[in-house]
């Protein structure tokens, strides 16, 4: 499959879009490939239609980078990852129903086994299926308990229509309040080696997410699942694993769609803060329906013809208020930058994040379908720690 990426038309129809650097994640995948052992398998975990970029289109940029496998959590996303891939390996994260057992078989999807309730009804299918085991290593959330993997995978072994391809654990993220990365990995230990004393470890034993991969190289062991780490989301810091990475999401923009001043004639301004006598006020064609927090402040700012523009709250659903009485040279039709660049200036992925009271992952799957995505070859710089 061709992996080029088309750079899409101007959005002249959009009143707000945002765009994604699909060669990123290319360039992310290169980062980890020479970052974990050669003998090391990725799966890329492609999370919430791949963390906003688009299940498909990344699925087919990664497939042809040599990837070697996929993550997914919903069918959807299965479905557009293994049409982008017809032969790599896809993983379903715990959720799947065997009431979506057809669509497994048809599209060769391996299964997420996390308990001895849940293969009781896998099983009632009659279908023949691979599974990987999930252990629960202290996360407090889907996998079975370190004490029940045994049973489990004999209980696999002994059925004839299930094939155990591999066992994962994802660590904790409780920090102080939860185990140490290191205490989960010796739970972990024991079973791996009572399974392979009995014959029955599973040929992929993975740990890794983007947290691990960079924190922990010593967690790599078979397989490592990066998600956030492939579009540029996750970062290093002093003592551990670095590596230079790429944003996918490079821009957030938005058209300015209704422009005026305010009057007497319109009433005293809103005693919100922002408002004021005076000023001359621009609207643009995005809002909380496109993925923007609903209670974004006034601290937050969109540059507007390479100059900062304060919001003025409230954010609507399709529309959110901003303050040009600075800009005179504002137009209808300019482009707001949310995200990305204008001129000399720059909104990068953290500032905006801090913005909008959350982490860049949050910004990036916050997105939604109406928020329309166009591709783009950007020569953006890999991140630093400060999130240049």
């Amino acid at each position: 499959m061709n992996n080029s990426v088309r750079q899409t038309a101007p959005p002249f129809c959009e009143t707000a879009w945002r765009e994604i650097d699909l060669t990123a994640v290319a360039f992310n995948y290169r980062a980890i490939r020479a970052a974990v052992a050669p003998g090391t398998k990725i799966i890329a975990c492609l999370k919430q239609d791949a963390y906003g970029c688009g299940a498909g289109e990344v699925a087919s940029v990664l497939a042809a980078a040599g990837v070697d496998g996929f993550g997914v959590v919903s069918i959807a996303d299965a479905l557009a990852v293994r049409k982008a891939a017809p032969a790599q390996p896809i993983l379903l994260y715990p959720g799947i129903r065997p009431n979506a057992v057809d669509l497994l078989q048809e599209h060769d999807l391996t299964i997420t086994i996390s308990g001895e309730e849940d293969l009781r009804e896998w099983l009632s299918t009659g279908a023949r299926l691979k599974v990987f085991l999930k252990v629960d290593l202290g996360f407090w959330r889907a996998g079975a308990a370190p004490a029940d993997i045994e049973r489990l995978v004999d209980l696999c072994a002994a059925q004839p229509t299930i094939s155990i391809v591999g066992l994962y654990a994802h660590l904790s993220e409780f920090g102080e309040a939860g185990s140490s990365a290191t205490a989960q990995v010796a739970r972990l230990t024991p079973l791996i080696e009572g399974l392979k004393a009995k014959g029955h470890l599973p040929g992929t034993v993975m740990v890794s997410s983007s947290e691990s991969l960079l924190h922990h190289p010593e967690f790599d062991m078979d397989a490592v699942d990066p998600g956030a780490l492939l579009f540029g989301l996750a970062r290093s810091h002093p003592g551990s694993r670095t590596l230079h990475t790429r944003p996918a999401l490079t821009a957030i923009r938005a058209r300015i769609v209704a422009l005026k001043m305010s009057d007497v004639s319109m009433g005293p301004p809103p005693g919100l803060p922002g408002y004021h006598a005076g000023m001359r006020l621009a609207v643009l064609g995005i809002g909380w329906g496109h993925g923007l927090p609903r209670n974004l402040g006034n601290a937050a700012s969109v540059l507007v013809r390479g100059r900062r523009a304060p919001v003025v709250p409230p954010v609507h659903l399709e529309h959110l208020r901003i303050d040009v009485t600075d800009i005179p040279e504002a137009s209808l039709g300019d482009e707001a930058v949310l995200l990305g660049i204008s001129e000399a200036d720059r909104i990068t992925l953290p500032e905006l994040a801090h913005a909008w009271n959350t982490d860049e992952t949050g910004v990036g799957c916050g997105l939604r379908e109406s928020l329309r995505r166009f591709h783009i070859a950007s020569k953006s710089k890999p991140n630093q720690h400060e999130g240049e």
